[in-house]
């Protein structure tokens, strides 16, 4: 009798909405499992990218926003059965992004796979443990922090660099490289290492000139 009843509550129908479920148990794992990504992703971002690369706001926001944008897409498509093969395709075609300005340097991509790959794994993690999605995470934060306290370390400190237009064209002669060092070195007052010529005007006697310096 027990039987019979449970089994005809299990078939009544759930609330619709156009034939949408207004409420299912997904929900609750909606929220904390974006409510982790989120956090996970901020402290990678705003504790650890963004004071190790030059506190670039704009890759900031980005990261930030690729991330949720991929959580809850991966999310809304675990619905269908997804192989390995669907799973890596899926990983390989959101990795190709590129912004629309220059491309960005090899390690901000790898930061931008860094979001992608944590975000994906975080909405695909029903059938993970607990111990294993913090184990995940936690291993990502620590591996990022620990490589940028070693690059921190290992940085070599890159010459700056301006461009001049230079009024004695005769000086950029080769043989006569070490007196315009010399005289640049003077008239701006900055320790200049190289000298890169540019584009020259015979009739001006100018010439563009780059030059490269250290702080």
């Amino acid at each position: 009798m027990l039987n019979t009843l449970f089994l005809q509550a299990s078939k009544v129908s759930k609330p619709e909405l156009f034939g949408i479920e207004i409420f299912n148990d997904d929900f609750y794992k909606l929220v904390v499992l974006f409510g982790l990504n989120l956090l996970i992703t901020t402290i990678i971002a705003r504790l650890i990218y963004y004071p190790f690369n030059g506190k670039k706001k704009q890759f900031l926001f980005a990261y930030l926003l690729i991330a949720s944008v991929v959580f809850f897409l991966c999310f809304a498509l675990k619905a269908f059965k997804f192989n390995t093969g669907v799973a890596i395709g899926l990983f390989a075609l959101l990795g190709i992004i590129r912004f629309r300005t220059d491309p960005i340097p090899i390690k901000d991509m790898s930061y931008l796979f860094v979001f992608i790959g944590l975000s994906m794994i975080n909405a695909f993690s029903k059938k993970m443990s607990v111990y294993e999605i913090v184990f995940i995470n936690t291993a990502a934060i620590t591996i990022l922090y620990f490589m940028e306290l070693f690059l921190k370390g290992k940085t070599i400190t890159k010459p700056s660099s301006m461009e001049l237009v230079y009024g004695n064209i005769a000086k950029t002669n080769p043989e006569r490289r070490e007196e315009l060092l010399a005289e640049l070195t003077t008239q701006t007052g900055l320790k200049i290492e190289r000298v890169k010529i540019g584009k020259m005007n015979l009739k001006t006697q100018e010439v563009e000139i780059k030059i490269y310096y250290k702080n």
